[in-house]
């Protein structure tokens, strides 16, 4: 059961809301080369859908915006529902690399040799978490924030190359590399975890391959 309709409005999301019924809400909007970057082409070959980003097509418009109004419309839903305080789940599909802070490498990997676009996709990605902490002391959300590194699927070989490299670097003990994730155990692990009231938080690989058994 699909609706039609433009995220970067959160008016679309409130309607939406607004049929009643939902457990919870699941943000999977992204981008990893925003037209900014000179590198939108390349969205064709790592973007699952093959969409091609617009000129209005940032990492603020397409990350945190389409974010912030998703989380702003379902404060409202969980105010207008009286459930407050219930922890209504909020899924939001950040990146391992938002992390990089607490990894040991990782702020320098993303001062010195981190492209001026990955720390742009970078920041959009921890505005929204923030936002969605500011919510869980609210009493408003449980934020649920998967950070997957690549993520992939059997079905096709173009990404293969990199998540390789990504799967060898995780091997060898690089503490600034996540292993890569399936989307199939992406979907799962964000499913089960809107059913599991003590699932919260960041979520690394291994959390997500635990939840997605």
């Amino acid at each position: 059961d699909y609706r039609a309709g433009d995220a970067r409005k959160k008016e679309t999301i409130a309607l939406i809301l607004q049929e009643g019924g939902y457990v919870g809400v699941i943000h999977c909007i992204g981008l990893l080369f925003d037209d900014v970057s000179g590198l939108g082409n390349l969205n064709r070959f790592v973007s699952g859908s093959g969409s091609l980003p617009d000129s209005e097509s940032t990492y603020d418009t397409i990350t945190r915006l389409t974010a912030f109004n998703a989380i702003q419309a379902t404060t409202e839903y969980v105010t207008e529902n009286q459930l407050i305080g219930k922890e209504f789940p909020f899924v939001f599909t950040s990146a391992a690399e938002a992390g990089w802070p607490q990894m040991t490498g990782g702020p320098q990997i993303e001062q010195y040799l981190a492209p001026e676009w990955l720390r742009r996709y970078l920041q959009a990605k921890r505005a929204v978490e923030e936002k969605l902490q500011q919510a869980e002391q609210q009493g408003l959300l449980r934020p649920i924030i998967p950070r997957p590194s690549l993520i992939y699927s059997l079905d096709r070989p173009a990404s293969y190359l990199p998540v390789g490299a990504f799967f060898l670097g995780n091997t060898i003990g690089l503490p600034f590399v996540d292993r890569p994730v399936t989307v199939q155990s992406l979907a799962n692990a964000i499913v089960r975890s809107i059913s599991l009231p003590s699932v919260r938080g960041v979520l690394r690989y291994t959390k997500i391959d635990e939840l997605s058994q």
